[in-house]
């Protein structure tokens, strides 16, 4: 079902969220690209929807850092550039490692086995990176369920701006690069498992460390 066959007026927060989340699909995917304007009287009319829900939507969009609202020149798609980016990611390599210190003891068993679930299901789609890439953002996010909120949102916002440059960079990777991100992955989850926080802390920041490094190999993927 379309948003568009399944909106429900008047407007609700899962409307919103539903709105937020076509045109954040959008960004991922390159369909709407980096600087592109975004007319909500446009986007309202074809989403079947009013422009409040549509603003709303933006709104949310803004505070993840995915698009741009400035006087005269409305809503624009963030524009992320090469420096900005590896410095979300050292960020990232000293706020992950404490997210999962803080999440591990607080893991309950079922929350457990649902992070050993995604990691299974990152194995199954190493040949589609589109699916492997998604998969990838929830197998982290899982691993962080026991951290506090403003940890775990101070994380989310790191994914979603860089979410879009992963998918370009995914496309570099071979066959054994999938293989050794999937035994990083599975590093992390022992670590979870066992309880060694220590451990977790250092696969972390090494695992993004090495998605930074490979990042730099290849500028030329933020001219797309």
């Amino acid at each position: 079902m379309t948003l568009k066959e399944d909106a429900i007026k008047p407007h609700t927060p899962s409307m919103v969220e539903r709105i937020a989340a076509s045109i954040r699909d959008s960004i991922y995917s390159g369909e709407l690209k980096p600087g592109t304007a975004i007319r909500q009287q446009a986007l309202a009319v074809s989403l079947d929807v009013s422009r409040i829900p549509v603003r709303e939507a933006l709104r949310q969009l803004e505070s993840e850092g995915l698009v741009v609202r400035k006087p005269n020149s409305g809503v624009k798609v963030a524009v992320l550039d090469f420096q900005e980016y590896s410095d979300i990611y050292k960020l990232r390599e000293r706020v992950e490692p404490l997210a999962i210190s803080e999440s591990i003891p607080n893991m309950t068993p079922a929350q457990k086995a649902e992070t050993g679930r995604l990691l299974a299901e990152l194995h199954e789609l190493v040949g589609d990176p589109a699916a492997f890439l998604e998969a990838d953002r929830r197998f982290h996010l899982s691993c962080y369920v026991g951290a506090s909120r403003i940890i775990t949102k101070m994380v989310e916002g790191f994914w979603n701006t860089t979410q879009r440059h992963r998918r370009l960079l995914l496309a570099t990777y071979s066959t054994a690069d999938f293989g050794w991100t999937n035994w990083e992955h599975r590093l992390i989850y022992n670590c979870i498992v066992s309880g060694n926080t220590r451990a977790a802390e250092e696969a972390i920041r090494m695992h993004i460390e090495r998605t930074r490094l490979r990042l730099a190999e290849h500028p030329d993927l933020f001219d797309r």
